[in-house]
């Protein structure tokens, strides 16, 4: 790493440091994600064309970072969310299926049918794996064992080796762009809202909206069940400050207030405090737009992540600045409709508004789909704009209110372990092998979570 580049990094590893020990950053902290196909396109590849070899994006990545202002890197490795087609069409997938665009698209399906509640709840993670996957890919067929083991291989081949491939590309970004390298790998996790899990690929957008009339009991008792698990999948083995456990938050902003007060947001709350009690901090994307539910949000635990996509951003300062850490806000439309004065003059507003009292993370409201729309040259100069605007005259102050600030304390009887007949279980795995090591427990309990967190990412 040059000496400049080392500089520049050591310089954001201390700006996240600060911010997240709630002490005032030199600058305002700026994150700006360009997905894949972003990426991809920018390097003059179509989606069906880099999908097969994320390794085409090296080039075009290094480009864009010198184009672009951003404290971490701009884009990330392939990973399930990033939805690679040879992981789906290994399993024959329906629920994401590409499209004749090259885009991986996600059908209104459905895993669980709306009577089958009952199963869903007596076990959850037996109930995903015999009832859900095999629905969602029709090649995990539990009456055709063999196949359905060679799909299974087949695709956490093609996950790994589209991993592998935009790893150099992710790697050399931090190495020679100099950007913030991120929390330690153990101290972040990723989770849905059990509600919202359920809605995904169990019971789809439509069938969770008449199931909250015809079957209001079984979803709060479906949510409750689903929580150990949920929260077990989402909790880091090792909590850190600058880590989270991102949450997309998709239904609330369709529901009713009363229907989301007692089917989503129990649970929810529930399982963010008690991450919070260990140390975890959660980010919680709320989808679309949140303005009716910011005292909802006001109730959430101190130093959680709040990335807004619409909003009225005084109001949202005004109702939370002082508690959480803020992010998002700024349009991205408005850098494909607006001239360059505009959207600077856009960022300058935003900026005034949330960087008094501190707690800010600059992004845009949410990321582009493909390079169409935005205009290239307005995102970079808002980009560098904010960079050099956003700067504190009193950095190292102190602001707003820790991480677990109310004093959560971690308490099973409130989050119990998850149980299922498919859970690891040590002591029967040691009574039927007596000479495996106590020091090899750890061992096998990670790699039980390890399955069991891939699975979760294949229902979500």
């Amino acid at each position: 790493m040059k000496e400049d580049v080392k500089k520049l990094q050591e310089q954001r590893m201390k700006l996240y440091s600060d911010f997240f020990n709630n002490k005032l950053p030199e600058w305002v902290p700026m994150e700006v994600t360009l997905g894949t196909n972003i990426v991809g396109e920018y390097g003059g590849g179509s989606p069906i064309d880099f999908q097969y070899d994320y390794s085409k994006l090296y080039e075009p990545a290094m480009e864009l970072a010198d184009m672009v202002y951003s404290d971490k890197p701009i884009t990330n490795p392939v990973g399930i969310i990033g939805r690679p087609p040879s992981f789906y069409q290994s399993l024959d997938s329906q629920s994401f299926v590409m499209g004749n665009n090259g885009f991986v698209q996600h059908p209104e399906v459905v895993g669980m049918m709306d009577d089958e509640y009952d199963q869903l709840i007596e076990d959850p993670y037996a109930f995903l794996w015999e009832v859900v996957l095999p629905r969602q890919y029709k090649n995990l067929d539990l009456s055709d064992p063999v196949n359905m083991l060679i799909s299974y291989e087949m695709s956490k081949m093609a996950l790994q080796a589209d991993t592998n491939a935009s790893l150099p590309m992710f790697m050399d970004l931090i190495e020679k762009k100099g950007y913030y390298p991120g929390a330690p790998m153990t101290a972040s996790g990723f989770a849905e809202a059990p509600f919202d899990f359920i809605a995904d690929q169990l019971r789809s957008f439509s069938g969770i909206s008449k199931d909250v009339r015809r079957h209001r009991t079984e979803i709060k008792e479906a949510c409750e069940a689903l929580l150990p698990l949920i929260f077990y999948w989402g909790l880091p083995a090792t909590p850190h400050p600058e880590g989270f456990v991102g949450t997309p938050l998709h239904m609330p902003t369709y529901m009713r207030p009363k229907d989301f007060e007692e089917l989503w947001l129990p649970t929810y709350k529930t399982m963010i405090e008690q991450w919070a009690s260990l140390g975890a901090r959660t980010m919680a994307f709320c989808e679309d737009d949140w303005m009716r539910y910011l005292d909802h949000l006001r109730e959430l635990p101190a130093g959680t992540i709040l990335w807004f996509e619409y909003a009225d951003p005084k109001l949202v300062k005004e109702k939370l600045g002082d508690k959480f850490i803020l992010q998002g806000m700024y349009p991205i439309t408005l850098l494909k409709t607006g001239t360059k004065q505009q959207c600077l003059d856009k960022a300058k507003e935003l900026l005034d508004i949330m960087m008094p009292g501190g707690g800010y993370i600059f992004s845009f409201d949410k990321a582009p789909l493909t390079l169409n729309d935005i205009n290239l040259e307005n995102y970079a100069a808002v980009t560098q704009f904010v960079h050099e605007y956003g700067r504190y005259d009193n950095p190292g102050d102190a602001y707003g209110m820790p991480l677990n600030s109310e004093g959560f304390v971690r308490d099973e009887s409130i989050i119990g372990p998850y149980k299922s007949k498919y859970h690891f279980d040590w002591d029967a795995f040691k009574a039927k092998f007596p000479l495996a090591p106590d020091s090899a427990r750890a061992r096998f309990e990670q790699y039980d979570k390890e399955i069991l967190s891939h699975i979760m990412f294949m229902c979500i």
